[in-house]
């Protein structure tokens, strides 16, 4: 089954609401009892999070929830998306992270300002 694709809506986020948390998972640790740490990747462990905020009008608003709510069936799965990386936008696979759903925020008459928390593979 191919991953769908960002809809057809803005994807470039508020330069303030746009955040790259993580450039990874965090390493599994285990305690030693000599008193040392011992930390050691996961794997899978190319995941990073992203937090964005994306300002949509009113009918990419609409749209948007209908994909979330239909193609990816209420946000849990899959997608490629564009993803800024600091230079240039890349292509990546995502997924909306735990707790990190899209929030909606009207903003005035004409926009809604849709906040999340991604996954990004291979970040």
């Amino acid at each position: 089954m191919a991953i769908p694709t960002w809809p057809a809506v803005n994807y470039r986020p508020q330069k303030s609401g746009f955040q790259i948390t993580k450039r990874f998972l965090d390493p599994i640790a285990t305690d030693m009892e000599g008193g040392n740490t011992r930390e050691r990747p996961r794997p899978g462990d190319n995941v990073g999070t992203v937090v964005q905020t994306i300002n949509l009008t009113l009918a990419e608003h609409d749209a948007f929830v209908a994909w979330v709510r239909d193609t990816i069936g209420n946000g849990s799965g899959r997608f490629t998306a564009s993803i800024w990386l600091g230079s240039a936008y890349v292509s990546k696979t995502c997924k909306f992270a735990k707790g990190g759903k899209p929030s909606y925020v009207p903003v005035g008459t004409r926009y809604v300002a849709v906040s999340m928390t991604l996954m990004v593979f291979d970040l």
